[in-house]
């Protein structure tokens, strides 16, 4: 039976409208930059080319390296070590008691890795930046602030060359460091967890992925910098990604813009 001109296009308008309407809601714009590297083919996905190469504060993605650098050279002896807190009152609650490596990571306790760099010191801190050609390699001024608003920066680009290497196992550290390390930045099966916004963003993750990250957040009256770094293992390989945003000035936001992005990038590309 023929159909006539009129009653054919009807029927793939309403084809066409139905599947526009069934369609995944497409994810909003990353604000700031994402980055996003296929272990296996090196290939990178890049949102935008100037802010992924603008140095910033990597405030406490930092703790990466640090960590690394404090096992590596046995400032701290183990993950497991305990280290007691000293009674001072923090804004974070979690911060205010004992911690070890691993809590510290998971917490951000900042005081944690300030005592830390202070028993490394600058000239055994600026040799590893060097050895880890981490950012602007620059531990001067103050030795517990240099990566809170002090001269060390990093770009978003070279955070994803740091973390390739680091996941890759190409920094000159022992395996068992990195394994160690690997492990504080493992969050549960379908969340990742941001202490400054006191809840757990994401999840449930699919194809049992596993997220691998650390937060970042520096205030600034030039507007807050909010980062999230990380691995995701999936089905579809390892991949390592960074979710960098400066905010603008004014009012700081009340959720990190880069957390809550990253994410949703993340799951756009079937990753999460």
């Amino acid at each position: 039976m023929s159909r006539s001109p009129s009653t054919l296009l009807a029927l793939i308008t309403l084809a066409t409208t139905s599947a526009l309407a069934a369609a995944p809601k497409a994810p909003a714009a990353h604000p700031g930059c994402f980055l996003l590297m296929d272990l296996e083919t090196g290939k990178v996905t890049r949102n935008d080319a100037v802010k992924c190469a603008a140095r910033l504060p990597p405030a406490s993605t930092f703790k990466v390296p640090h960590a690394l650098i404090a096992l590596e050279t046995g400032v701290v002896a183990s993950v497991d070590e305990v280290h007691k807190w000293d009674g001072t009152k923090h804004s974070i609650a979690m911060w205010n008691q004992d911690q070890t490596l691993d809590t510290a990571m998971r917490r951000s306790a900042v005081w944690f890795f300030q005592g830390t760099a202070k028993q490394l010191g600058r000239e055994r801190m600026e040799d590893w930046l060097g050895r880890f050609d981490y950012g602007t390699r620059d531990a001067s001024g103050d030795i517990t602030l240099f990566w809170l608003g002090g001269p060390l920066r990093i770009s978003p680009d070279e955070q994803l060359d740091f973390l390739a290497r680091m996941f890759r196992g190409q920094l000159p550290v022992s395996p068992k460091v990195l394994e160690q390390v690997k492990g504080t930045m493992t969050h549960g099966p379908d969340t990742v967890a941001s202490v400054r916004d006191g809840i757990n963003l994401g999840g449930p993750w699919k194809d049992g992925a596993v997220l691998s990250a650390k937060t970042g957040w520096y205030p600034n009256k030039s507007g807050d910098v909010t980062w999230l770094v990380g691995h995701v293992a999936s089905p579809k390989g390892r991949h390592v990604f960074v979710s960098a945003v400066r905010s603008p000035t004014g009012k700081a936001p009340s959720r990190s813009p880069a957390l809550a992005s990253a994410i949703d990038a993340l799951k756009a590309h079937g990753l999460l």
